[in-house]
This record gives C-alpha cells, sequence and structure tokens, in this order.
C-alpha cells in the first residue's frame, strides 16, 4: 500500500509540473533542440571527481544555434550521498540580429542524492552563479535550484521516468541586462535508457520560462543528454 501511494504522488507531481507549463500568460514562444555530452570520472587524489559538458543549443524549431555551453567542473565527495562542486561555464550566446557575445560564469554547488522512498529516488542540486559579460562591468550573482526524482519502469528494467524542476533566482541587477528576481524556471519531463554501469541516455520534453523586462519567453526544447562515467 505505502508503495502504490509513493507511485501515485509521483505521478502526480508530473501532472502538475506539465499542467503549470502551460499556466504561462501573454509570453512569445518557440521550440528548440538541446544537446548536452556529460562526461564524469575520478581524479587521482581521494574522493575528487572532475566533470565536462558540451551543450549546443538551437532556436528557431532548431534552425539556429542559440549558444554553446562548455562546462568543466571538478567536485570532492563528502560520503556516498553529497558531493560540493566548482565549476567555471564558457558560453557564446548568438542573439538573434546581435553580434555573437561571451559570457563566464564561475559557480559553486552541493549535491545530495536521497535515499530511495519506493522505487522513487529524488535529488537536490543547489548552484550559484558568479557571471560576467564582455564589455560590461557589473557581476551577475544567482541561485538554480533543482529537485530531481527518477523512477523505474516495469517496461524495461533500464528503463526510468525523470521529472525535474529548476527555479533561478538573481541576486542584483546588472548593466548587461540581468534583473533582480525570478530570472526564469525550467520543467523537464522524460526517460532515462542506462546502458550500463558507464553510459546512459536521457531525453524528453524541457518547458523553458524566461522572465524578461518586455515580453517573457516561454521555449519548448527537445533535449537529449549523453552520458559518460570515466
Amino acid at each position: 500500500m505505502t508503495n502504490l501511494k509513493f507511485k501515485t504522488s509521483f505521478l502526480l507531481l508530473v501532472l502538475m509540473l506539465i499542467a503549470s507549463s502551460s499556466t504561462w500568460a501573454g509570453v512569445e514562444e518557440d521550440g528548440g533542440y538541446w544537446c548536452n555530452v556529460h562526461m564524469q570520472g575520478d581524479l587521482p587524489m581521494e574522493s575528487f571527481g572532475w566533470s565536462m559538458d558540451t551543450n549546443p543549443r538551437y532556436r528557431n524549431e532548431g534552425k539556429h544555434i542559440d549558444y554553446l555551453y562548455l562546462r568543466p567542473a571538478v567536485f570532492y565527495k563528502l560520503d556516498s550521498h553529497a558531493s560540493l562542486w566548482l565549476g567555471h561555464d564558457t558560453i557564446i550566446g548568438h542573439p538573434a540580429g546581435k553580434s555573437a557575445y561571451h559570457e563566464a560564469r564561475w559557480y559553486e554547488q552541493f549535491q545530495y542524492q536521497f535515499d530511495p522512498i519506493s522505487t522513487i529516488t529524488f535529488s537536490n542540486r543547489t548552484r550559484l552563479e558568479e557571471r560576467t559579460r564582455g564589455g560590461f562591468q557589473n557581476t551577475g550573482h544567482r541561485l538554480r535550484q533543482m529537485i530531481k526524482a527518477s523512477m523505474p519502469l516495469k517496461l524495461h528494467p533500464k528503463l526510468s521516468v525523470v521529472v525535474y524542476d529548476e527555479l533561478f533566482i538573481n541576486f542584483n541587477d546588472t548593466d548587461w541586462g540581468a534583473r533582480k528576481g525570478i530570472d526564469q524556471n525550467r520543467i523537464f519531463i522524460g526517460g532515462n535508457w542506462k546502458f550500463n554501469r558507464h553510459s546512459y541516455f536521457e531525453a524528453g520534453y524541457l518547458n523553458q520560462f524566461v522572465n524578461k523586462a518586455t515580453v517573457n519567453l516561454e521555449n519548448h526544447v527537445i533535449s537529449a543528454t549523453f552520458g559518460f562515467k570515466f
């Protein structure tokens, strides 16, 4: 009976996230594709590891490059559940009708994976970012808070359904356009196929709401990640 309650709660969470993705009013909409290659491995020092993400993103129904992210990081495993991260993002943006720009971000991150509840696994990711943009003086400070849940499906032992929500909050205004307050929110629902202990493929629908000074944006994204552990 307990297992049934937890699974019912998980499905209700999925339905609530899907419903909330369509509640934004007065927004400009677009479709796109995001592809990420995630690599992770151990460093020769005990409990230390490394991570690298390469993430091109396309807008206008996938016709134009929007961003390219390069995200190396190192992390320290506090225990089997928790880890501390230090990373750096190099971002090349290609806004429509404007010149490309470069953004750099240092970030600090705390990650925690909870013990499974029934067959559902929850994880938390809290990230603080320090953002600078070429040609401007200000540093933007931003909080990103993600809660992620996954549940294996009886359809196949290697397949799981994945849901997450990530909220972005700016702590200050900047001369390059960041505004204090809620910056954006991302909702994802998809599937994860675990090939083996060292590789997986995760894909699904991502709804990105961006809080802009003029017209808000809602992006409907097909997101795919190829993951490798060494």
